[in-house]
């Protein structure tokens, strides 16, 4: 196998378990529906609890996945994140009240906190620079498979028979995992060079471009490690001479120097805000209460009059996270960025500003009410899931340096989950007190407030290596082995003259 198909074994195994996650996202939708009539009577308090329920354990997950992938590697932690999401579909098939759908929800929300600060990093690290924006843009596609399938299954099954179908992606997660390499970045980390070395002509190849990549990459863990180990010596002497007091105030004081590093506040910043946009957009609260906001929107008098419109925006976000692989290969960073950003907020807008007029009885009754929410919608999901869905997976995992890759990832994370209980647990009753509308505002406003932050601090990342990005924000200016030859031979030019 070449190295183009190797990198695509790894990115399939992660691809898995992410629409497997994906159907976890759009399943609340299939069992509040079924169960709206009976037999296990859902109140408005039950179903924010289960819809948010993913968030409080993802936060465990976010916390427990640094130490796993740093410990033990990014394969093997990688490989334990599908087993809870496994469980969970169990949970799912065996119970029958709302404690068991809880906890079939925590069991979710650990698989995806272990998940989350890892997927990224995985493919971020295993993939050449040239393919690793398309390989980041397929956790997108999977993320809107796994919902668009859940509520396809969810429209034929049971909401049983839909968690058996649902289990089979962590299952086939598993197996192709198990038989992945590590990750060669984390080799490296870990001082196992040799071991990096075959890691790494195995799933990129043995070109000169190749060995200079890994090559800086050894060194500047060489430089890390020399910086590392005359610290912790340093620690021991401070351990011996004044005491274990001191010893924790120095590494409180390691970790403030480690936050007012410009490689490490500015990605942190970049990955928080990129998370909260990412959020805030719809990404979880679409598949979940997609067809009460389409009722809302739609002006329809029950979920079951919304049925092929919803159908239609979660086929909708599987095309355009196919679309957007194409999108990251050929425009940058930022103009997908801030294009989809801009959209998505005018469409938000749009589609607020039209529900308040229709309430005010501005527009006769017409085809025209029913054509024009919808197609506003359409848009809507266009403009979001073309770039900031997609964009979230890319840049949060090509902004952190090597040496604090982990804590970095665990950092901004760490606000995905507390923003995804929010908007979660907080929006049916948005919905009932502002109404849709009114909670359109609200999200359209953060969203805009997010995109001036990105605009400040996200440099371009597009065709560069992990290595040049963390250079880039250390401020240092890395000249190519190609640049520095044309220089050298003008240089001789210039000499013979």
């Amino acid at each position: 196998m070449g190295p183009f198909i190797k990198q695509s074994w790894v990115v399939l195994g992660a691809a898995l378990n992410i629409a497997g996650h994906g159907c976890a996202h759009g399943y609340p939708a299939v069992l509040f529906a079924q169960l709206k009539h009976g037999p296990i009577l859902l109140t408005d308090h039950h179903t924010s609890w289960i819809a948010s329920a993913v968030g409080a354990m993802g936060i465990v997950g976010n916390f427990i996945s640094p130490i796993l992938m740093t410990r033990f590697g990014r394969q093997k932690a990688h490989l334990l994140s599908t087993v809870p999401a496994l469980l969970g579909w169990v949970v799912f098939v065996l119970g029958n009240s709302v404690p068991a759908f809880l906890f079939a929800r925590l069991l979710h929300g650990l698989a995806l906190g272990l998940r989350t600060p890892l997927a990224a990093i995985l493919v971020a690290e295993y993939t050449d620079p040239k393919y690793r924006g398309a390989f980041l843009g397929t956790f997108a596609i999977s993320l809107g498979l796994g919902i668009f399938l859940s509520h396809i299954w969810g429209a034929y099954l049971t909401w049983k028979m839909t968690s058996v179908v649902c289990a089979m992606f962590p299952l086939a997660a598993m197996a192709i995992i198990s038989l992945s390499p590590e990750s060669p970045s984390w080799l490296v980390s870990k001082g196992k060079f040799e071991e990096a070395k075959k890691a790494f002509r195995w799933v990129r190849g043995d070109g000169q471009e190749q060995r200079e990549e890994l090559q800086a990459m050894i060194e500047a863990q060489k430089e890390e490690m020399k910086s590392s180990e005359q610290k912790r010596l340093e620690e021991t002497k401070t351990i011996t001479c004044k005491g274990v007091v001191k010893t924790v105030l120095d590494s409180i004081k390691e970790v403030l120097r480690i936050f007012k590093k410009k490689e490490f506040y500015k990605p942190a910043i970049i990955a928080i805000t990129m998370l909260v946009i990412f959020e805030f957009g719809g990404a979880h609260m679409v598949p979940a209460y997609g067809n009460l906001i389409l009722q809302s929107v739609l002006d329809k008098d029950s979920i079951e009059d919304v049925n092929w419109q919803f159908t239609v925006i979660d086929l909708l976000r599987t095309v355009c996270a196919f679309l957007a692989i194409f999108l990251l290969k050929y425009f940058k960073r930022r103009t997908i960025l801030f294009s989809s950003g801009i959209m998505t907020v005018l469409s938000l807008t749009s589609v607020s500003a039209f529900v308040y007029m229709r309430r005010a009885e501005w527009f006769p009754n017409t085809w025209f009410i029913d054509a024009i929410p919808m197609s506003l919608m359409v848009l809507y999901t266009l403009s979001f899931c073309l770039g900031l869905v997609p964009l979230n997976w890319v840049i949060c995992g090509e902004i952190f340096p090597l040496a604090y890759r982990s804590l970095g990832s665990t950092l901004s994370t760490s606000f995905l989950t507390p923003s995804f209980v929010v908007s979660m647990k907080t929006a049916p009753h948005m919905y009932r007190s502002i109404g849709v509308e009114g909670a359109f505002l609200v999200y359209s406003a953060l969203l805009a407030l997010g995109l001036v932050i990105m605009y400040v601090l996200l440099p371009e990342t597009k065709d560069r290596t992990l290595q040049d990005i963390e250079d880039s924000f250390k401020g240092k200016v890395r000249v190519d082995s190609e640049v520095q030859a044309r220089l050298i031979e003008h240089k001789d030019i210039v000499i013979v003259k």
